[in-house]
């Protein structure tokens, strides 16, 4: 059965203020039982107060149970008491015997001799009755009387009281909740219907009219709703919609036009054909000059016949491949002329949908001029693969002599990177020792003379001791140097990083200072020892702090660092040189280890790019690895690693 807008709105509606008000009725009613629940449990919890006040006024009093229960029977005759017991309990029946009627005699009593309270609701002749049972517990006034202690359950007084008057009342309070919410409903019903007519349905029928009227071809109906809601917003879609299928309407058949006029001037040959009787429907003017039919010939012809007798089956299976894959390509197909003349053409094929029938467009385009340009190609490139194999065994000879150059290059590049590391091992080693070691042995021999003439209270000799001190420091520095002036490539020993590193400091700190460059150590302790040549090694770092020197000038800094890493090709000490200079353009950070390649200006002592690629080759000699990089402050780092002999800890 089909329902009216409006019937459905009214019906939605209707239903969810039902639900509601019927949820609201389903709270009522549970919230009226938890009301009289709580009435019932106050009303009974304050009678048995008083019931149990004057039970022991009447205990007191020494009544005995003639007294007690004459209070009993007094109570029971109130208005709106149903029942009223009293429970004796264990103490009791033992100290005065199981009397009958004030035993326990359902779960509640016996709970209450447990002492927990008990409270329920009863249905008694048509109405609820609130039921307590209420344990009573010994007091110290009854101890001259009872044998139970203090604070020991002895018994309960158990009480029916009924709920009648609240629940008439109640009772109307819901009667008047539904007569409101019936009203309610209806009202706000017949509101919804009429706010649902004048506000949706009158303009939803005017969208009606104009989608009919569109879909009758008439694109220019619009709605213009002025509703100012949501369906304001939803006419000027539509009518936004109308224009836009208007617009694309004209541009289709624009499109249209001009497709039709693409395929009537394409070059290459077009015929449309029919997938299940394969005959050819239509065709542009391209394919008549092609075949040497007139397009009317064309029109209903079977395609088969314009194929070359023996490639009919051919054309048969790629067609079927074509109609599976939805398109397809074929090249070194053919067909017959009108004058029986055979072209040869590739084909590109496409199905498409054309007024519900699956057609195969197909694109022929001819190939007589290019398969005299391919011939043409094909003689040239074996004529140029015959060049090539003569070329070919020149080359060959030609790299083996290319071969036999570049290993002299090699050797002689080897020969003068060893000449230019000579001439700065002597121009260090022999100039510094020959100007200081004599001179400085003098100064110890001359101190220590003086240090035994001075006392040591004389303000004197706390002077010479410092000059003893600078010159013992400059002794060490001397042999610090020798040490890198003669490394010796069988001298590898296990040696300390920290210790290396140290010592090649001392060698530059004085030029160091006089640039008025700062160094910031910070040396690990515990480093690993490596094994190596320490000459060597010094050459390293002198290298790169030599670099490091020239790149920050004057007022710059140097950072060195050392420590210790492990990963997955074992445990290696790690020196990190970083200064504060430009850094290394990225143009050129893959060559700055190449031999002769450098960017300062060549010329004087040593300054021909060889001192990083000796560094590069001692290194590689040590098994280690040194890499160089940006620091993402600024300045260049260089990172060197050297594997770990054994485990030991740096002197300090």
């Amino acid at each position: 059965m089909r329902l009216k807008l409006t019937n459905r709105f009214a019906f939605y509606i209707g239903g969810i203020l039902l639900a509601g008000i019927l949820s609201l009725i389903a709270y009522d009613i549970h919230s009226n039982s938890v009301l009289l629940r709580d009435i019932g449990r106050n009303e009974a919890s304050l009678f048995l107060n008083t019931v149990s006040e004057e039970l022991f006024v009447s205990m007191r009093s020494g009544s005995g149970r003639a007294g007690n229960l004459a209070v009993i029977e007094r109570f029971k005759k109130l208005s709106g008491v149903e029942d009223l017991r009293i429970i004796h309990g264990a103490s009791l029946d033992k100290q005065f015997g199981i009397e009958e009627g004030e035993i326990p005699v359902d779960a509640m009593d016996r709970k209450a001799l447990e002492g927990v309270p008990a409270f329920g609701l009863e249905y008694r002749d048509g109405h609820r009755a609130a039921r307590l049972v209420m344990p009573v517990t010994m007091k110290e006034d009854c101890t001259g009387c009872h044998i139970s202690r203090p604070g020991q359950v002895n018994g309960a007084l158990s009480v029916s009281l009924s709920l009648g008057k609240y629940e008439g009342v109640i009772a109307g309070h819901t009667r008047k909740f539904i007569y409101w919410g019936g009203g309610i409903l209806a009202i706000t019903s017949i509101a919804a219907l009429v706010l649902v007519r004048r506000r949706l349905l009158d303009p939803m029928d005017k969208l009606k009219e104009a989608a009919l009227a569109i879909a009758g071809g008439d694109l220019s109906w619009r709605v213009r709703l002025r509703t100012g809601d949501e369906i304001e917003d939803l006419g000027r879609a539509f009518d936004e919609m109308a224009e836009s299928l208007s617009e694309a309407t004209e541009r289709l058949e624009y499109l249209s036009e001009r497709h039709l006029k693409l395929v009537q001037s394409a070059a290459d040959a077009i015929v449309l054909k029919d997938i299940g009787t394969k005959m050819i429907v239509d065709a542009n003017p391209a394919a008549s000059v092609l075949t040497g039919y007139s397009v009317d010939e064309l029109a209903n012809t079977p395609s088969e016949r314009l194929y070359p007798p023996g490639r009919q089956e051919e054309y048969r299976e790629v067609f079927k491949r074509w109609v599976h894959d939805g398109k397809g390509y074929l090249h070194g197909g053919a067909i017959v002329k009108k004058d029986g003349f055979e072209v040869p053409i590739e084909i590109a094929a496409s199905v498409l949908t054309l007024d519900g029938r699956p057609m195969m467009q197909e694109i022929w385009r001819d190939l007589s001029e290019r398969k005299g340009f391919e011939d043409t190609i094909r003689r040239h490139v074996v004529e140029l693969q015959e060049t090539v194999k003569e070329r070919t065994l020149e080359l060959n000879n030609s790299l083996k002599e290319l071969g036999e150059a570049y290993r002299k290059l090699k050797e002689s590049e080897q020969k003068l990177i060893e000449a230019a590391k000579l001439v700065s091992l002597g121009e260090m080693g022999a100039g510094i020792a020959h100007e200081l070691n004599s001179p400085i042995a003098g100064i110890l021999s001359i101190t220590e003379a003086l240090i035994k003439r001075t006392p040591d209270d004389n303000p004197n000799h706390h002077l010479l001791m410092k000059v003893r001190e600078a010159a013992v420091r400059s002794k060490y520095i001397i042999m610090d140097m020798l040490t890198y002036a003669r490394p010796s490539k069988g001298a590898f020993a296990p040696m300390y990083l920290n210790e290396t590193v140290k010592a090649t400091l001392g060698l530059f700190a004085s030029e160091l200072n006089v640039g008025a460059i700062t160094i910031v150590a910070d040396y690990e302790p515990g480093l690993p020892e490596v094994f190596g040549n320490q000459g060597q090694m010094m050459q390293v770092l002198l290298n790169i702090i030599k670099n490091a020197r020239d790149a920050v000038g004057p007022g710059g800094t140097i950072f060195i660092s050392t420590r210790s890493v492990q990963d997955r090709e074992g445990v290696f000490s790690v020196v990190e040189i970083r200064d504060t200079g430009p850094g290394i353009k990225e143009d050129i950070r893959d060559r700055i280890f190449d031999p002769f390649f450098t960017t300062k200006e060549k010329g004087g002592g040593l300054n021909i790019g060889l001192g990083l690629p000796i560094a590069k080759s001692i290194v590689n000699g040590h098994g280690g690895r040194i890499e160089a990089f940006n620091h993402e402050g600024g300045g260049a780092v260089f990172r060197i690693r050297f594997p770990a002999h054994k485990e030991g800890l740096t002197v300090p």
